[in-house]
């Protein structure tokens, strides 16, 4: 009974964030996924002993990270794609990190625990990489969407299901839109419909790649980027992600344009006031 007052405390805050989907409320999102994935990262851990690849992420004295920032790769190898991508991208809202927190009080550096950790931080950064999603809530939204499809987060269903809720009031938001939109655009970019389209087609991809938890990715550092996503059953790209991301960048400054004029009008009433 707790647990379902605190998710639907959860979805009420989230969804009911001003932009959420342009600026989320990270502390909120922290306390909730540090209380509510305990028991789901203890079946994960578990999960993830059994695999073949457990051993030698347990076992190796340097991580993958630092290989690969430590060497340099090919052109069009996994290894130097991956680098540049890494060292280009710092704004990641890391939710795998946040949902680790509770086990990381009292354990010491170099523990199988903090091993665990770090595959379990590659691999959603992974996520985003293969699939070129970006680092935007929009983004995370179909990180979390691939994610579910091979490990159960109760955390993630519910922060899923708070955005659902908040795509549908945007939808009925003018702030939402550009100006002099045309009515057959308004109905292909309605917040509603992008979320679900961009959901869906996140889940199946999860759930037909390999899971990337038991990727020996050390294996792939210099092979072709095609050979990895062959592998992978991720050759194409996110066909609707693609086709959608111009327009949900143009909606995101559009909104946040609007949402500071109307800040600093609000600003200005309560100056003469």
């Amino acid at each position: 009974m707790n647990e379902l007052l605190l998710r639907a405390k959860f979805v009420w805050e989230y969804a009911t964030h001003l932009q959420t989907d342009a600026d989320p409320p990270i502390e909120l999102i922290f306390k909730f996924v540090n209380t509510l994935d305990k028991k789901d990262t203890k079946v994960h851990i578990k999960n993830f002993d059994k695999l073949p690849v457990a051993k030698k992420i347990y076992d190796e004295e340097v991580s993958f990270l630092t290989k690969v920032s430590n060497q340099e790769f090919l052109k069009g190898t996994f290894g130097h794609e991956f680098k540049k991508w890494y060292g280009n991208d710092n704004k990641m809202i890391d939710l795998f990190s946040i949902s680790l927190n509770p086990f990381r009080q009292g354990r010491n550096k170099n523990t199988k625990f903090n091993k665990y950790a770090e595959a379990t931080m590659l691999e959603h950064d992974l996520i985003h990489f293969v699939n070129g999603y970006n680092t935007s809530p929009v983004g995370e939204i179909c990180v979390l969407s691939f994610n579910l499809a091979k490990e159960w987060r109760k955390s993630y269903a519910t922060i899923l299901f708070a955005s659902f809720l908040m795509a549908i009031r945007n939808t009925f938001k003018p702030s939402k839109y550009p100006k002099g939109i045309s009515l057959k655009n308004k109905i292909m970019l309605a917040p509603a419909y992008v979320f679900i389209r961009l959901v869906i087609e996140g889940y199946l991809r999860g759930k037909r790649s390999k899971w990337f938890l038991a990727v020996d990715w050390d294996s792939y550092l210099d092979l072709p980027m095609d050979k990895l996503k062959k592998d992978l059953k991720l050759f194409d790209k996110p066909k609707y992600w693609n086709k959608i991301l111009p327009y949900v960048l143009i909606m995101n400054r559009h909104y946040n344009q609007y949402a500071r004029k109307k800040e600093n009008k609000r600003k200005r009433q309560n100056n003469v006031a």
